[in-house]
This record gives C-alpha cells, structure tokens and sequence, in this order.
C-alpha cells in the first residue's frame, strides 16, 4: 500500500518493487497506561510485529533493499554487526526466503563469541551459511570487513551484496519513508479528510494543528531521517526524535545530514536536502555507558517496562528510545498538549542476550532462583555451531 502512494508522490522516480515480506500494515496501539504515567496522549506504532524473528522495522528496509539485490543478480547477502545484531537475523532470514547465500561479519571493540548462544545469535547461527568473527576488532573497522567478507565470497564464485549496518544503503531508506506515510495515514481520523489529487489522503485540519512528537531509536538516524522525509511529502509538521543507541550526537547527526543529501538527489527533490525542511532533533542524554553495555538502572527499567506496560524493550535499542521519550516529556521537550508516538523497532530478543552486564544484572536480582555458575573444570566444551547446525560454516580471525 505504502509503495503505491510513494510512487504516486514520485512519479518520475524508478522505485523497485518491495517483496512484501513483513506483516503490514503494522498497528498503532493506544497506550493508556503509557499515557496516564506521563500526562499526555501515547501512541505505540508496532514495528516490532511485522515479522516473527525479531527484525522488526529492519525487515521494511528489507523489503526494498533485497530486491534490489535480487535485481542485480545478487546470489549472496552480506552484512555485519556485534552479538545481539537483529539486522544480522533479518539479512539471514531474507536470504533464506529468496534463495541467497548470506555471510554474517560480527565485529566490534568488545565483542567476543559467546561459549553458548542465544536470542539474537542463535538464531543468526541457525539461518546463516556463513559466520565469520572478528573479535575484539574496532567497529570502526566494519566496511573494511565486509568489503573483505565480499571478496571472499566473490573468489568462491558468488555475486556478494553489501549490506551497511542499520541498512544504511539505498534503497533501504524507502522502508523507513514508507513507515512514515502509513503512520500518517493511521494518525489521521478520518472525518472531514479530502483526498488530494495525486491520491494521498490530507489528515483533517484540527489533526494538523495538534503537534505530533514520534520518538524512535538512532543508530545511523536512517529510521528517523525516513519518518521526516514522509511528514515533509505530506506536508505535515511531525516533529521526529532521534534517541542515540551508540554514537553520539554529532556522530549520528552526520549520518543523517549525508543520507539527506542521497535521498534527494536519488528522488530528484532537491527540497529534501534542506535540513529545516526535515528536521530530527538527535538526542544522547540515554547513551548511560554506551552500546551494548546497560547500566543497572537501565536493566531496571527495562523489568519495570514488562512489569508495568507488558513492553519487551531490549536493553540496547528500545529501552533506551522509551527512556528517551520519558526524558523529553519529563523536560518539555515534548509538550503534554502534544501527541507522542514511540515507534517499537523490534530487537526484543536483546532481553535473551549475552552482554555481561546484563548476565551479571539478572544473576544479583534473580539469585535466589538460579542455580550456582558450573565450574570452569565442570564445563563441556561448546560444540561449534556448524557441527551444531549442520550445512553452516563458520570461520574466525
């Protein structure tokens, strides 16, 4: 649905054909007692639901990146990240589906192979054909090895494609536009709306006039950067909330500013490259001790989010996207007059995750009901996930 309206909005645009692949339109959920614990209006938009292995919104983005592999000849998707990656779970799950090879580069400053997986990794292991580990390797390091990951795979024969974390490349920003435009078109009630020329429904004059804060998470910003290009092609003054998940601010606002400039050039809008035209505000007062490494009060609240709103918020992600929106209200930065709407990501298999601040906070506040660690002359060495999981390969650097 999405994509016919994108293509009614840019008609002299070649905009590949999305596979459909997700579950959409994804709901907007009402939250009353989100609503009523912060004194103003909550909205829950559940891009956590549009698929059943825990990619979430990174499975829209999907939709039109695989098939612009698909229409290039690709054979074999590759892509990276660190251990609770969802991204690496999606990429792996859509080559699956559309008969690709895949080929998983985990990486990072702190990263190292768990002896037993689990959430994000176990299935990673049980869908990819390739795993390769770069353990404690900077991140900053990580086009280097897929570019490497690429030539590998090449030299065996296959027609690799990159895949950038956070799906950064085009057309993957579509999915993120597109996201845009079906919230729009779910935010509006529907009274009095007139349908414009070019077939996009307007929201009705009083909707226009209440502000409308959406808060999602950023790590490249790409998310939040497609919801402000959806608002500006419906003329809507959204005002969009990028809450850093790793990078700070300056970091992540450059992200944004350079994906602008592709996004209309490849659109052929030259008003999208203004940056007032379509703002994100970029926040990292939540970044506590960075990726993948909560702070107790954060895993705190995150028990609290299930215990209270029935919320699955992984610790590296969603969790610090809620606290962010808590955070601005709490501040003023958004109004209580106002309409909030949290977009739900996915990435909820981060609460079954590995990091070692979150295994040690779940052993102090869990003790009682755990059993004592087995010692280190008591364990069996891990088998190897490709013993494991049969036909898969796995290397290491």
């Amino acid at each position: 649905m999405t994509h016919h309206q994108l293509a009614r909005l840019l008609p002299h645009v070649d905009l590949p054909l999305p596979l459909g692949d997700g579950r959409t339109p994804t709901p907007l959920e009402v939250r009353p007692d989100i609503s009523a614990r912060l004194g103003l209006e909550v909205l829950l938009k559940r891009e956590d639901l549009l698929d059943d292995l825990g990619g979430g919104h990174k499975v829209r983005k999907l939709d039109y990146v695989v098939a612009d592999a698909l229409r290039q000849g690709a054979t074999a998707l590759v892509t990276g990240g660190s251990l609770p990656s969802g991204q690496c779970v999606a990429v792996a799950a859509a080559a699956r589906r559309h008969g690709l090879e895949s080929v998983l580069v985990y990486s990072g400053d702190e990263q190292r192979r768990p002896s037993h997986p689990q959430g994000s990794y176990l299935l990673a292991l049980m869908l990819a054909s390739e795993v390769v580990w770069h353990e404690r390797t900077p991140w900053s390091r990580n086009a280097e090895l897929l570019a490497d990951a690429c030539d590998k795979a090449a030299a065996r024969g296959l027609r690799p494609y990159a895949i950038p974390p956070g799906i950064t490349t085009w057309p993957g920003l579509l999915g993120s536009v597109g996201l845009g435009l079906e919230l729009a078109g779910q935010l509006d009630t529907g009274d009095g709306g007139a349908t414009a020329g070019d077939g996009v429904r307007r929201q009705t004059s009083a909707r226009e006039q209440r502000e409308v804060h959406v808060v999602a998470p950023a790590g490249s910003g790409a998310t939040c950067l497609g919801l402000a290009l959806a608002a500006r092609m419906l003329g809507l003054r959204w005002q969009v909330h990028g809450v850093c998940i790793g990078g700070g601010k300056a970091s992540v606002q450059e992200e944004i500013d350079a994906l602008r400039q592709e996004a209309a050039r490849r659109l052929n809008r030259p008003d999208l490259a203004d940056p007032a035209a379509t703002p994100v505000l970029v926040h990292d007062r939540w970044l506590a001790d960075g990726y993948d490494r909560p702070a107790d009060p954060e895993l705190s609240a995150m028990a609290e989010a299930v215990g209270d709103y029935g919320l699955l918020l992984d610790p590296t992600y969603m969790l610090k996207a809620f606290l962010g929106l808590r955070g601005l209200v709490g501040s003023g930065g958004i109004p209580r007059t106002a309409q909030a709407v949290l977009v739900h990501t996915g990435g909820s298999l981060g609460l079954f995750g590995a990091s070692p601040a979150l295994r040690r906070w779940c052993r102090e506040r869990f003790s009682p009901y755990l059993a004592p660690p087995a010692s280190a002359t008591a364990t069996t060495a891990p088998t190897t996930p490709a013993a494991a999981f049969g036909d898969h390969r796995q290397t290491g650097v």
